[in-house]
């Protein structure tokens, strides 16, 4: 007997000391351990940091707290505004995400001349790096260098100079006008693709019965793509909420707190506090908001896949 034939016997006997019922979750015992690994065990360990009182500058061991991390969250006004920054910049940057996507996708789709050269530069804010993106709206927007101050100014819309990444009321939105910039494109690249796989006879038979535009797009457009819209939607929450680099590169949270999202919270309190605690509860926070999203994310998709 060979050394395979032997191996291969060993393998046989091992399987079959396994009881019936269960061999059949054998094939992907690897792949299960491997998301054990790396994303359950990640998961339980920041909830059990969450449950302490941990400072990576002091000397005292981990103290036991219970959920006092999150009291303290809920309580802090900081953490208020850093939760407004995030409402506004998930709901506003994916809004108008969608919207601007839309009618690119749909102007994608009306068979204009070199179709698939615009398809290509529409994706290009999509293919940059987002680091490289980030930078280059930050130099946009920058005070007396920057092209967006003064087209402002020759439109006479500003007197001045804005430094609008210095100033606590404006800082947030500069990151929010990149961030649309950046989605846009995968929401028009959803929606090309969705009027693609719509049937043109349906129009034909609108137009024949005299519906207007507007009828066939409310009659016709909207109901045929409302879970890809739904879908594209839900992906744009996913994707923002998550979302660290725009923020990061362009105002790094500030000034002061004005412009922090709740992931640029999460690396302030880790590695600039480093309150492991703190940091630990904000991203089991992030983490149920996500939960909720890629529920209805999953619950959409296999609705869009039962009907197709």
């Amino acid at each position: 007997m060979t050394f395979a034939d032997s191996a291969q016997s060993a393998l046989e006997r091992s399987v079959n000391r396994v009881p019936e019922r269960y061999r059949v979750y054998l094939p992907i015992t690897p792949v299960l351990g491997l998301v054990g690994l790396f994303i359950l065990y990640p998961i339980a360990q920041a909830m059990y940091s969450s449950l302490f009182d941990k400072d990576l500058l002091s000397r005292h061991p981990p103290e036991f707290v219970g959920v006092e991390n999150y009291v303290t969250i809920w309580e802090d006004p900081v953490m208020r505004e850093v939760l407004w920054n995030t409402f506004l910049w998930v709901t506003v940057g994916s809004l108008c995400a969608i919207v601007i996507g839309f009618l690119m996708g749909w102007l994608l789709h009306a068979k204009l001349p070199y179709v698939s050269v615009a398809s290509a530069i529409v994706l290009i804010p999509w293919i940059l790096p987002r680091v490289v993106g980030a930078s280059i709206w930050k130099f946009m927007f920058s005070g007396s260098q920057g092209v967006i101050n003064e087209i402002l100014l020759q439109a006479g819309l500003i007197d001045g100079y804005v430094v609008m990444l210095g100033s606590t009321d404006l800082s947030l939105w500069p990151p929010i006008i990149g961030m649309i910039w950046r989605l846009a494109p995968l929401f028009a690249l959803l929606t090309l693709t969705s009027f693609q796989g719509m049937d043109d006879h349906l129009y034909e038979a609108a137009q024949m019965d005299g519906a207007t535009p507007w009828e066939q797009f409310r009659y016709i457009t909207l109901p045929s793509m409302r879970y890809n819209l739904a879908i594209g939607f839900l992906l744009m929450l996913i994707y923002n909420i998550r979302n660290f680099s725009m923020v990061w590169v362009m105002t790094a949270g500030g000034p002061g707190t004005s412009s922090t999202t709740l992931p640029v919270m999460i690396y302030r309190s880790a590695f600039t506090d480093f309150n492991v605690g703190i940091a630990s509860a904000l991203s089991m926070v992030l983490f149920a908001v996500l939960l909720v999203f890629s529920y209805y994310y999953i619950k959409f998709y296999d609705k869009v896949q039962g009907e197709t």
